[in-house]
């Protein structure tokens, strides 16, 4: 089983319109709320690609209830830590017209030190019946930046292979810290990382070797429509989809995480892991709503993947 930490859990709702106005009323063509945050997608992608994952974090209030009950209702695992306040609620407008998404976040509240103090305890009693653990998205209010390391650490003593997909100081400690087998960051946040724009692939690859041998981590750079940059130490891949017409991206990170998770626990190579995950994130694009893909898309797209091996010459020195 894979466990999925989603600390900033919350509803997501996506609001379907088909062209989206400010200052004017819209009737949406359809709304989806579903159990929320980057672990719950990452969870639902691992679901469709037949796995059981189980999903931790902290939720409270009716909000807490809702997402909890939700992930039961498709088939996932839940093993919270409940607290008083409400979880929040993140809100996307999907406009039919222009295919552009408007996404609004809510903060959510803090996060007390007793409440911390717990789920570190809980993480710790749990952890070491999972073969691998995902660690997604954005830290809530009055946690600190270095407890995605903390979390890897505990992992790692553990013997369970570890996923990190985050932003910002948390995803800097997370890598420094804990040392996780596998990051997984989108074009900004992997130029957050290294401190100055990354524009040409070779740039790209040149950074993620760089990274990879240095914090002894696979980097896996997820480039939207363009599919994936990996490396693990000297080797380096560019896998590419097809062309394909998308419906809604939201969510193809964590699917594309997933895929790679799904695939690297049933040892499968490096450059086949890439593949899974790239053809889950491009088969959650082809529908609404996150990770609800179905196998024979993820098949068609597997199939038709482009890979690149890049050159030699882009090994760090």
């Amino acid at each position: 089983m894979i466990l999925c930490v989603n600390l900033n859990a919350a509803i997501d709702r996506t609001i379907v319109v088909e062209s989206f106005r400010l200052g004017e009323i819209h009737r949406p063509v359809q709304v989806l709320p579903t159990p929320g945050g980057k672990g719950c997608n990452v969870a639902r992608g691992l679901k469709s690609l037949g796995e059981m994952p189980v999903v931790t974090g902290w939720v409270g209030g009716y909000m807490g209830q809702f997402i909890e009950n939700g992930l039961h209702r498709e088939g996932i695992g839940a093993s919270f830590v409940q607290t008083d306040s409400e979880s929040r609620i993140c809100t996307s407008i999907l406009d039919l017209k222009t295919n552009t998404l408007t996404e609004i976040y809510e903060k959510g509240d803090a996060i007390p030190a007793a409440k911390i103090v717990e789920f570190k305890k809980h993480f710790r009693n749990i952890i070491g019946d999972y073969a691998a653990v995902t660690f997604s998205g954005s830290l809530p209010p009055g946690v600190p930046n270095d407890f995605y390391g903390e979390l890897i650490v505990m992992a790692r003593q553990a013997n369970v292979m570890t996923f990190l997909d985050s932003s910002g100081n948390a995803f800097k400690l997370g890598l420094q810290i804990g040392k996780p087998a596998l990051i997984k960051p989108n074009e900004k946040e992997f130029a957050e990382l290294v401190g100055h724009q990354v524009e040409t692939v070779a740039e790209f690859a040149q950074a993620a070797i760089e990274i990879s041998e240095r914090c002894h981590t696979t980097v896996v750079v997820s480039l939207g429509a363009d599919g994936a940059l990996a490396a693990n130490r000297s080797q380096v891949v560019h896998i590419r989809p097809p062309q394909m017409t998308i419906k809604s991206a939201v969510g193809s990170g964590d699917c594309m995480l997933a895929g790679i998770a799904h695939g690297l626990t049933h040892r499968l190579p490096f450059v086949e892991a890439i593949k899974y995950g790239v053809a889950a994130g491009t088969a959650n694009a082809l529908t609404l709503g996150t990770g609800s893909f179905s196998r024979q898309a993820f098949e068609n797209v597997l199939m038709n993947l482009t890979q690149t091996e890049l050159i030699p010459e882009l090994h760090a020195t």
